[in-house]
């Protein structure tokens, strides 16, 4: 199975699964953003949605499933850069088998903190799933870190201690994510 074609395919059994309010606050994000016409993301939604998502008012009823190729297409980001393995595993563990994807990975950068491919730019203010950490740009492990209110080596003894960049972040980490997104390589690999 091709990679794009996975993507799709899991992001549908994923919609399926989806609690009321994850739906709520991914519906929320998109009529928050405020994206317009020449948006890639706008593109594969019908255009009375598309027109909606741009005007960003809010519909009442969440669970319309006419909002589902816009929830779709938020699951199918989220989706960008996971491992094959990842997609693989997830198809396979809904009852789709996949032997392989064909394909590779989008191109991630390495999260300052836990070092996993789970970033899709660098110093960007991008929070990554894995541990939390926002990545503001600061590489200097003593250097304070604005959005983190950390430094680098305080939030990776942290992560190292219980899973996180800082305490308050533990519930907020995707406990999937280190399965998603490639590992650190530990050096010598």
């Amino acid at each position: 199975m091709h990679r794009e074609q996975a993507k799709q395919e899991l992001a549908g059994w994923l919609l399926k699964e989806l609690d009321e309010q994850s739906r709520r606050e991914r519906i929320a994000f998109w009529f928050f953003c405020g994206f317009s016409e020449a948006d890639p993301q706008l593109a594969a939604l019908p255009p009375a949605l598309r027109m909606a998502v741009m005007r960003g008012v809010e519909p009442d009823d969440t669970a319309d499933p006419d909002l589902d190729p816009l929830v779709h297409v938020s699951l199918v980001e989220d989706l960008y850069g996971v491992t094959n393995a990842y997609l693989v595993q997830a198809l396979n563990q809904r009852g789709i088998t996949v032997a392989q994807i064909e394909g590779n990975p989008e191109p991630m950068f390495a999260c300052p903190c836990c070092g996993y491919l789970s970033l899709s730019s660098s110093a960007s203010y991008e929070i990554c799933s894995v541990c939390f950490w926002e990545d503001d740009g600061v590489r200097d492990e003593h250097t304070v870190s604005g959005p983190n209110q950390a430094t680098l080596a305080t939030a990776r003894q942290n992560l190292a201690e219980f899973g996180a960049c800082d305490l308050a972040s533990v519930d907020r980490v995707d406990r999937q994510a280190r399965e998603r997104y490639r590992a650190p390589e530990a050096p010598g690999d």
